[in-house]
């Protein structure tokens, strides 16, 4: 196939690591043809793309948060081209407004959230419920022996009870931002990850660290998100309601190996069989190959 990939990079340069060129790394890697195509969100113009958008096979966009000028776009290209139009609507809270637009001028929908896909099917849309996935170029097991028992986290300073974590575990408990091609060795530089969905989500975040053979520790969500189907709980996951459930938690992971290794192991065993890079754009594939 001959896909077109669109999303929001500058200066004609997609190569910094982003969820969008995972996604066209792996369509390369089953053979198919990928050209990349940017666009600046604030002042949108995917001209270039309209005018050969009949050559393409598949028009493949990702697009997260407001922005009427590529709207305004999304709508001239849908007018132009009688290519499928498939676009990923990034992580923003599935209410939100941003997609009541785009919703009615693509073919395919791939969404982050299965509440959303919910709503999307009940109108008829072409929804896929497309969860968040790792991308094994920037989050992998490495082979190497871990000496210490460690909770590491890049968790921004703002989420509940880091602060609470660090003064009681000390350098048992690490925080620290890093850039995407140093995040494997951050994670397998600890034995499990404390993460917090603040808006009610199923971050990257569980599929990036536990791709690195981590345990997570995370708050519970809604259960129509789908997390407890894709990961039960202290099979998988070990969740928390509370700070007296997360602190008792913590403790176990802390001192109980074999909990500790069992999450750890189910988890990765779950992502690297089923939620990769390489699985989303299966899953993409499929739907093209349904419908075509």
């Amino acid at each position: 196939m001959k896909i077109a990939m669109a999303w929001h990079y500058e200066n004609d340069d997609p190569g910094i690591w982003s969820t969008p060129l995972s996604f066209a790394y792996a369509f390369e890697d089953l053979s198919h043809s990928v050209d990349y195509y940017g666009f600046i969100p604030t002042h949108c113009d995917i001209s270039q793309l309209i005018d050969v958008s009949n050559n393409y096979d598949l028009i493949f966009i990702c697009l997260a948060g407001p922005s009427p000028s590529f709207d305004n776009e999304l709508i001239r290209l849908k007018e132009k081209t009688n290519t499928p139009i498939y676009m990923e609507f990034g992580d923003d809270i599935p209410t939100s407004n941003f997609f009541q637009v785009r919703k009615h001028y693509v073919d395919g929908i791939f969404t982050l959230d299965k509440r959303c896909h919910n709503r999307y099917k009940t109108e008829g849309l072409p929804s896929n419920w497309m969860p968040v996935f790792c991308d094994p170029r920037i989050f992998y097991k490495q082979d190497q022996a871990k000496r210490d028992n460690i909770c590491v986290t890049t968790c921004g300073h703002d989420r509940p009870l880091l602060r609470e974590f660090i003064n009681l575990f000390g350098d048992k408990f690490i925080m620290k931002r890093v850039k995407p091609e140093d995040n494997a060795d951050f994670f397998n530089s600890g034995t499990f990850t404390y993460q917090f969905a603040r808006y009610d989500e199923l971050t990257r975040r569980i599929m990036e660290a536990g791709g690195c053979g981590n345990a997570i520790i995370t708050n519970r969500i809604d259960a129509d998100t789908g997390i407890y189907d894709l990961f039960p709980e202290d099979e998988c996951i070990a969740y928390f309601s509370s700070a007296q459930e997360a602190h008792e938690k913590m403790i176990r992971l802390y001192q109980d190996d074999e909990y500790r290794n069992k999450l750890a192991n189910n988890l990765y065993k779950e992502i690297t069989e089923k939620h990769l890079s390489k699985h989303r754009v299966k899953q993409i594939l499929d739907f093209y190959n349904e419908r075509n």
